[in-house]
């Protein structure tokens, strides 16, 4: 056999493609792994900045420790919800969640990123390679899918083949495309465009809320999200309607900055503070699945199933699916399993096991975003249903994925409340 002969070739190494590795090491596998970015760097997609309890735990199992991938800081044990006219205040302790973990982590992308690829680029078995940027996916005579040709970052070519190619590349999959994988469902019928940034020596809400996510909502189709990803430092966001965000590239830095200064409580935090990132962003945001296989392919993270990350279950979701795609390997590898067979039920369990939250977060952009709430309703119903403890803890529960989806009573007002 070829020494660029590999059992499983990975494309992406970031969440979804380094975790897969990780399953997959130790088995008597020979892995690839490629990434076309050199790390650290930040994703070309935003995303949420914060983990919940359920993702931590996926990390464990991965024997990824808490202290590798988070700040000082970092750590949420509070969500706060607040109009922009002062009509309430509403805070959530975590602790209501009565977990293992009462707590949601803020996650700086560029650490996090790095350390699940160093974990997956050191053990036994995996050949990781950054800084490569695959041109073509490779058949054989027949047609199938056999290995895929790339560019090193100093321009050499190399070809590489493999009993299996895994697209782990993002939303906006380049694997994906040439595998031919269909899309198989879209819900875009209400899509959101959000804008985020990083900035520095922001003050805490209050100095009794600090280090809390906090959610600004105009309840007019716009809301802002502030989220502690290390000590005085956070990921600001805006969110709005998709058909709003109708600033062309060159404005996008003055929008965003205009966006913020609708909540004058957060501009007032950010009296001493200094943006150290650009403003990045993405409209529309859409949502959908994809084939997850075919005759010697397979897609796990984004590529396969993508989303609005207004309830933060993104990070979660590559890495139960990564999860899945190695048991689904290993059954083929190891217990001879036909890939069509096993393929498949990867496939029908990635799919029980996210397609009720992908519903909702669904719901939840329409929900939050095309949903006008009245003033008066502000004032009266939403200030007592979002203080209500019994809604605290079934919400933060459903965030934790420790609530299935439709065990969370519905709010009577249809409005979803924080996003990440």
């Amino acid at each position: 056999m070829s020494k660029n002969h590999y059992d499983i070739i990975i494309i992406g190494g970031r969440c979804a493609g380094a975790s897969l590795a990780l399953r997959l090491a130790g088995n008597n596998l020979k892995i690839l792994l490629v990434d076309r970015a050199t790390f650290p760097s930040l994703p070309s997609v935003p995303s949420a900045p914060f983990i919940h309890p359920g993702t931590m735990r996926l990390l464990d199992e991965l024997d990824i420790p808490e202290t590798e991938y988070m700040h000082v800081g970092g750590k949420i044990e509070r969500f706060v919800v607040a109009n922009f006219e002062n009509y309430f205040l509403t805070e959530m302790p975590t602790s209501r969640m009565k977990l293992d973990r009462n707590y949601f982590q803020g996650i700086d992308r560029m650490l996090f990123d790095e350390t699940l690829w160093k974990h997956a680029a050191r053990v036994p078995g995996v050949t990781a390679r950054e800084g490569f940027s695959v041109m073509q996916i490779l058949k054989d005579a027949s047609g199938t899918i056999n290995g895929m040709s790339g560019k090193t970052a100093e321009g050499s070519q190399e070809s590489f083949t493999a009993d299996l190619v895994v697209g782990a590349d993002g939303r906006f999959s380049f694997s994906a495309r040439q595998f031919g994988a269909k899309v198989i469902e879209e819900q875009n019928q209400f899509t959101s465009a959000a804008y985020y940034a990083d900035w520095e020596n922001v003050d805490d809400y209050s100095p009794d809320y600090p280090n809390a996510i906090t959610t600004y909502n105009a309840a007019q189709g716009f809301m802002l999200l502030v989220i502690p990803v290390a000590e005085r430092k956070y990921a600001i966001a805006t969110v709005m309607k998709s058909s709003d965000a109708h600033f062309g590239a060159q404005n996008l830095e003055p929008a965003y900055l205009e966006g913020l200064q609708r909540a004058p409580h957060l501009w007032h935090r950010l009296k001493n503070a200094r943006q150290v990132t650009q403003v990045v962003g993405m409209r529309p945001i859409e949502n959908g699945y994809r084939e997850a296989f075919g005759a010697n392919w397979a897609l796990v993270g984004d590529a396969v199933h993508y989303k609005d990350p207004s309830d933060g279950q993104g990070i979660y979701d590559a890495l139960l699916e990564s999860k899945l795609l190695a048991q689904a390997i290993l059954d083929w590898k190891k217990n001879g399993t036909a890939w069509v067979v096993a393929g498949a039920r990867y496939q029908q369990t990635m799919m029980e096991a996210t397609h009720a939250t992908f519903k909702r977060t669904v719901a939840n952009v329409k929900q939050t975003l095309y949903t006008p709430v009245p003033r008066f309703l502000f004032k009266t119903l939403v200030r007592w249903m979002t203080n209500n403890p019994n809604f605290q803890t079934q919400f933060l529960r459903y965030l934790a994925r420790a609530t299935h989806p439709a065990g969370v009573r519905e709010n009577p007002l249809k409005k979803g409340w924080v996003g990440g």
